[in-house]
């Protein structure tokens, strides 16, 4: 009586094991919808490894942080390849996009960029152009190294070059 409840009892565990297993399976392969490009994954902290090109974007809420892998980091955020884990890190607090850590390309609002920093106001010698948040060079109100592309009064407008035949001799 013993053998056959035994054997009953094992063949239930196996099934409940199976079941679960088929379970672990689909999350890691990323048929649950949360572990799409995964390598290693949980149900309950998404990845923590992910495909060789991909990059790591862990998220946190609350408490609790949950991994997924992507393509691109999203805004905010910018990829570090690394030889063992590409990860997704976040900018720094004034910078809405950046390129790297130290490295702005754009700023949250209130601050103005200025060499790839975000400050609250722009250095002497700069002023703030209100619509790209940047700090440009007082002296031409332009961003450094683009030329003021307006004519100037003692250039003339009609640069065709004057062919006609001139008589020898002084030209007024």
């Amino acid at each position: 009586m013993r053998a056959p409840l035994c054997l009953l009892l094992l063949v239930a565990h196996a099934v409940d094991m199976l079941a679960l297993n088929r379970r672990k399976k689909q999350v890691g392969t990323g048929l649950g919808g949360n572990c799409t490009g995964c390598v290693i994954c949980s149900e309950e902290n998404g990845c923590s490894t992910c495909q060789q090109r991909l990059f790591l974007l862990i998220r946190r809420e609350g408490i609790r942080q949950f991994g997924k892998c992507v393509h691109d980091c999203p805004p905010g955020y910018f990829g570090i390849r690394g030889q063992e884990v590409n990860r997704c890190k976040r900018c720094g607090a004034t910078c809405e996009s950046c390129f790297s850590q130290d490295f702005c390309i754009r700023c949250k609002r209130c601050f103005y960029l200025h060499k790839g920093k975000c400050l609250p106001t722009c250095p002497p010698g700069t002023s703030a152009h209100q619509h790209t948040r940047e700090c440009q060079d007082r002296s031409t109100g332009q961003k450094k190294g683009r030329k003021d592309r307006r004519p100037r009064k003692d250039r003339p407008l009609d640069r065709r070059l004057d062919v006609r035949p001139h008589p020898p001799g002084p030209q007024p």
